[in-house]
């Protein structure tokens, strides 16, 4: 297990392959100063993407020192900047981070690039909660509204993987429902014990999943074994999937703003980890999704070498 963000840090600084970040209209203090930090490291090139004079002045004004010399690409619009970095990461791999862009335009030249590549775009939140004993991965709180069975399956396998990519040898993914007991009635408990014995027969890859299953046995051993929950993931799952975006959204602002909860993000399936964060986010938390970036590129590359 991943027990803090400063764990998750601590191994990105130690990646030894040189991966490229590519920010797209790096425009505000936060996003600039965690490129800043993370070139500290040495395994990281940035190229920062938009109006050329907008970022040079944010540079100057600041004591972004290391950022000065830095490879800035001119683009003026939102779409061309993002169109115009997702040509480069394509050709050249990397990490793609959103800056001060609005998240629609973002997201949709991703999305349809994804699409033409048969790829599938899911996003993934790392949560860092007081008094809990590791870092919790809750998908999807972003992108797949109400998925069906089968964007289920890929939303947990791209966490699965990215899962792996951070350490973990076989990542405990709870399906969540709201019931451990099936009820022909209730369409999201059937999928999840679809979903659970499909894993059970090792279509779903490498990890321990169990479904359906509410909350507290998922996270709470206690709860677990109260309700005769024997499996590996009850009461010690490392990634939570939740039935919709509402309740995956809800369950991590729950966590933020009532469980004083640090969170970081990433958008997966893209074919290269995408940082998308929002502007109000803060440094640290900039600092720690391109760290899980960092983490998931290198592991790519890896398996292109070996």
């Amino acid at each position: 297990m991943i027990k803090s963000f400063d764990e998750l840090i601590q191994k990105a600084e130690k990646v030894k392959n040189r991966i490229k970040l590519i920010s797209v209209r790096p425009y505000d203090e936060s996003t600039l100063g965690a490129i800043s930090k993370v070139c500290e490291w040495g395994n990281v090139i940035p190229v920062l993407v938009g109006e050329r004079k907008i970022i040079e002045n944010e540079i100057e004004n600041s004591d972004l020192i290391n950022l000065r010399e830095v490879e800035i690409i001119d683009e003026v619009s939102e779409k061309d900047a993002v169109e115009t970095a997702v040509k480069m990461i394509k050709d050249t791999g990397g990490i793609l981070m959103k800056g001060n862009i609005n998240t629609a335009v973002f997201l949709k030249t991703i999305v349809i690039e994804a699409k033409n590549d048969r790829k599938f775009v899911s996003h993934i939140s790392l949560m860092e909660i007081p008094d809990f004993k590791k870092i919790l991965m809750i998908t999807d709180g972003t992108v797949n509204v109400y998925p069906e069975l089968k964007i289920k399956i890929k939303i947990i396998e791209n966490a699965r993987d990215l899962a792996i990519s951070l350490g973990y040898e076989k990542p405990k993914i709870a399906v969540i429902g709201i019931n451990e007991r099936l009820s022909i009635n209730n369409k999201d408990l059937l999928e999840c014990a679809v979903i659970s014995k499909m894993s059970d027969r090792g279509q779903i890859g490498n990890c321990y999943l169990d479904g359906p299953m509410p909350l507290d046995t998922a996270v709470s051993k206690k709860a677990a074994v109260n309700k005769k929950i024997t499996s590996p993931v009850g009461g010690d799952a490392d990634i939570i999937v939740c039935s919709n975006l509402e309740s995956a959204a809800n369950l991590i602002k729950g966590l933020v703003h009532l469980g004083k909860a640090k969170t970081a993000g990433l958008l997966l399936g893209t074919g290269y980890p995408t940082v998308l964060t929002s502007r109000s986010d803060k440094l640290e938390s900039k600092v720690i999704s391109i760290s899980i970036a960092l983490l998931n590129a290198n592991q790519e590359l890896m398996n292109n070498e070996s």
